[in-house]
């Protein structure tokens, strides 16, 4: 016997739907709460219940509200196409798309994020956020504010956010590490003591003890400078700023080292010619061609004890990760 399978049959088996991964990105870009102006709901009850619901700006599919036809289905599945509401606000928003329109959606989901952002960062950008001590629980906030502040050129913003969830540097280390100290001084008295010049953070092997010195720099700092020849470019005066800085501050305290470690008892720590570490710059938004990208990487390939990583390469490990133990 033969069976027919129906047009509407067919349509649902076609159906787009958003992964968890993206609806959790999305209530965390929201802070949880819903981005109707003037609701502003906490839509996470109890800290274990969550009654927000996603909604499109321009539907998915060609029935729905706000439909393009213009975008293809990609593109409609993209974070930027959706907000989260209480459920009230989301009936609403829905049934009456003559006046929620896709415009007015779009601003609203603006306002929220920005007001969302602002929350999050106080005293000109350095984070104010409550972190679970469980790993992914930080390392989720944390890629959420990176994904809402992109475009920040703070250094002190992004200080202070790897300062408030340190799980996000050490997943670069191939040793268990910890952080040992942030904005610690290394000509003092001691690694912690005023009196000396600041290294941005010191992270620590939890087996010997030995240290990485750890120089911030912003998602917006410059990777490269002017194109050198036809298929070369110079390293930015930024970075090779930074290059020459930080291997100063190992300098100076490998000679002071001893002066160091006897001041500061109650930190166990060790200066077996260690690393240093740059954060800097991002490579999806400055390296579009091949040249630019093998430049850039021939360079710091070519660095000893120095390792540089961008931004957006460090918070995609942070979601791998994350990701890996969800």
């Amino acid at each position: 016997m033969e069976f027919e399978i129906s047009p509407r049959a067919f349509e649902i088996k076609k159906r787009r739907i958003l992964t968890a991964s993206v609806k959790r990105q999305v209530a965390i870009l929201n802070g949880y709460r819903c981005s109707f102006p003037g609701c502003d709901q906490n839509l996470m009850l109890d800290g274990s219940s969550f009654i927000g619901e996603i909604s499109s700006i321009e539907a998915v599919h060609p029935h729905g509200p706000r439909h393009n036809p213009s975008k293809n289905g990609d593109e409609l599945l993209e974070i930027d196409n959706y907000l989260l509401l209480c459920p009230n606000h989301h009936a609403i928003i829905d049934r009456q798309p003559e006046i929620y329109s896709t415009e007015w959606l779009k601003n609203a989901r603006e306002d929220h994020l920005n007001k969302v952002s602002e929350i999050l960062s106080v005293a000109k950008g350095v984070v104010e956020i409550k972190l679970d001590e469980q790993v992914e629980i930080s390392l989720e906030e944390a890629i959420g504010v990176w994904k809402v502040n992109r475009e920040n050129s703070s250094e002190e913003f992004w200080q202070g956010l790897l300062q408030k969830c340190p799980a996000v540097l050490s997943q670069i280390f191939p040793q268990s590490m910890f952080k040992l100290g942030s904005k610690c001084y290394v000509g003092g008295k001691s690694i912690t003591n005023s009196g000396g010049n600041l290294v941005d953070f010191i992270y620590a092997s939890r087996l010997t003890g030995n240290i990485v010195l750890v120089e911030i720099k912003t998602p917006k700092t410059r990777l490269l400078g002017k194109k050198y020849r036809s298929n070369a470019y110079s390293i930015s005066e930024d970075m090779s700023g930074s290059f020459v800085q930080v291997l100063n501050y190992k300098d100076q305290l490998m000679k002071e080292y001893y002066k160091l470690s006897e001041g500061d008892k109650g930190s166990s720590f060790s200066a077996f010619n260690p690393k240093c570490l740059i954060v800097i710059g991002t490579l999806e938004s400055e390296l579009k061609d091949g040249d630019q990208y093998k430049s850039f990487e021939l360079f710091r390939n070519s660095t000893t004890n120095v390792e540089i990583v961008t931004y957006d390469e460090i918070f995609q490990k942070a979601q791998d990760i994350l990701d890996m133990v969800k």
